[in-house]
């Protein structure tokens, strides 16, 4: 894996992480704040993003009061949503033990759960990029991750069930979401204040 940073770039962000954060939402917000501030932004770039949802998620993590804006915000979202993916395997190994499982629901729940051991190694990867200031395909990764949800609930819905990890389904979807979006002002803002070629490239 080969990454390449302009050393004026990470100097910057190593020197001032607090960069972000002023710009994107304010000297003068506190850190309960910066949170609502940017889920409020969330909510409004997303239709399918849920507000409360994205506070409670954010705020469950006792640093994301301290984080750099949405560069640190995105880093806790991805691990949000990591976390939540490794979870929802255990749900699924837990459900794959049940005795009177039918023939339909096991080749359901194994097909989830190939699509979300890829989504935890995607999310590995853009954590990784995105801890290097490395943005170049997170929207694509990102992407791909969260199709592991909605992907795993049709696979229930095209065999006339209901979805047995409906709620995890849906959570990770929202985290997905929720880390698509921060990571997409962050890369926007870079954009905005630097040129191209201060910004790192990755790539792998």
């Amino acid at each position: 894996m080969k990454q390449v940073f302009s050393f004026f770039f990470l100097s910057l962000f190593l020197l001032h992480p607090i960069f972000i954060q002023e710009s994107a939402c304010g000297e003068d917000a506190s850190a309960d704040d910066i949170v609502k501030e940017t889920c409020e932004i969330c909510a409004q770039k997303s239709p399918l993003l849920n507000y409360e949802f994205c506070v409670t998620s954010l705020e469950a993590v006792p640093e994301s009061k301290t984080a750099a804006g949405f560069h640190g915000l995105g880093i806790i979202s991805l691990e949000l949503a990591q976390t939540n993916a490794t979870d929802t395997i255990l749900v699924i190994k837990e459900q794959l033990n049940y005795k009177d499982l039918d023939a339909y629901a096991f080749l359901g729940l194994n097909d989830c759960l190939d699509l979300y051991t890829d989504a935890i190694s995607t999310l590995a990867k853009s954590i990784e990029a995105i801890r290097s200031y490395n943005y170049v395909n997170l929207n694509i990764w990102i992407s791909a991750a969260m199709e592991a949800s909605t992907t795993c609930e049709d696979g229930f819905r095209e065999k006339g069930r209901v979805s047995p990890l409906k709620k995890q389904n849906s959570n990770f979807f929202q985290l997905c979401d929720i880390a698509l979006v921060i990571t997409k002002l962050a890369s926007s803002l870079l954009l905005k204040t630097h040129e191209p070629d201060e910004i790192a490239v990755y790539d792998g």
